[in-house]
């Protein structure tokens, strides 16, 4: 009994500290890849004099801190990719810029094409649209109250000046709860949509929802993708699965100084922590099952500082589990 208690107790903190010193390695590879993912946008000034009553902090950015987080960008002498650049880079077929970095955007709100596509216009800078082609899909309908789906003219002004476009799925359904040929069907579906809208072939694809799993990767090799994002967070490089990337998430309230913050290697490492554990939790009660935890954590009157900021409680976790492990392992040697 106190040999298996020994070797169990072993066993966990050599998992936890391989797991956190490879995610320390591959933040602070000089070769990293930054991939910033916003979702919808808000005036600020409609926000601020009460015209819009929203609090959720993850999957919004304001107007104004988008511009001044792309304006950083900017002065810092950030070079921002489209996907077949970053593709190349990857592969070595491009040399790499001094400071590489991608920004997308999920979803297809018209949001977008109001408050983001003005400022990456003005500067110059590049970016890639995961576009849901579906204007009923449930996502969109969730949100009416405050966001429309940008319509096709959008996109394709969008698309002539600068922004790709690419899949975000047909409907944004959970994929991981499909059978296999309507997650098929969902893939290929918008691949065809896209390209027959734009006249451009679509090889992208963000995963919806982040409802991500062995047999969805294969599915979106076999529909044709030659990159895919899927729910992970940190950054990439030339090792990394193309077909499992990650990207930094950018909320509401960053700015500048927010960005400056998540583009360190520290943070990095952190947000790859952080999705781990997040990755773990969703492995056994589901995507669906995530959002429900996440909607019930925002109800607490803690909840919305925990999902802001969940590296401080994941490396709680990760503390507890390895004292919990030395623990056992010394009472195991000791009894």
């Amino acid at each position: 009994m106190l040999t298996a208690v020994a070797s169990l107790a072993g066993f966990v903190v050599a998992t936890v500290t391989a797991l956190v010193l490879y995610a320390w390695v591959q933040e602070h590879r000089s070769d990293r890849i930054p991939v910033l993912l916003y979702h919808r946008f808000l005036s600020k000034t409609a926000f601020d004099r009460g015209e819009i009553a929203s609090t959720e902090r993850t999957y919004v950015c304001f107007d104004t801190d988008f511009a001044a987080e792309m304006q950083y960008l900017h002065d810092q002498g950030y070079t921002t990719l489209h996907l077949d650049e970053f593709l190349d880079v990857l592969e070595g077929r491009r040399p790499r810029p001094a400071r590489p970095i991608v920004v997308t955007i999920d979803d297809g709100f018209r949001s977008v094409y109001l408050h983001a596509f003005p400022v990456l216009k003005r500067l110059g800078m590049k970016a890639t649209f995961f576009v849901t082609p579906d204007p009923g899909s449930a996502n969109f309908l969730k949100n009416a109250p405050l966001d429309v789906p940008a319509t096709r003219e959008e996109l394709r002004e969008m698309s002539d000046h600068g922004v790709a476009i690419e899949s975000h799925g047909m409907t944004h359904r959970y994929l991981t709860r499909l059978d296999p040929a309507t997650a098929r069907w969902e893939l290929s579906e918008s691949k065809r949509v896209l390209a027959d809208w734009f006249g451009k072939p679509v090889r992208f694809l963000a995963i919806p929802s982040g409802a991500y799993s062995g047999a969805v990767k294969r599915l979106t090799r076999a529909t044709g993708y030659e990159l895919v994002f899927a729910s992970r967070k940190g950054t990439n490089h030339p090792r990394s699965d193309r077909f499992a990337l990650r990207r930094l998430v950018v909320g509401r309230g960053f700015g500048a100084g927010g960005m400056a913050h998540l583009l360190r290697p520290g943070t990095g490492f952190q947000l790859r922590l952080a999705s781990t554990a997040q990755n773990a939790v969703q492995g056994v009660i589901g995507t669906g099952g995530l959002d429900r935890l996440r909607l019930v954590i925002l109800g607490l009157p803690f909840g919305p500082a925990l999902i802001r900021r969940p590296l401080r409680l994941v490396a709680v976790a990760f503390g507890a589990l390895l004292v919990l492990a030395l623990l056992g392992l010394g009472a195991a040697l000791l009894f």
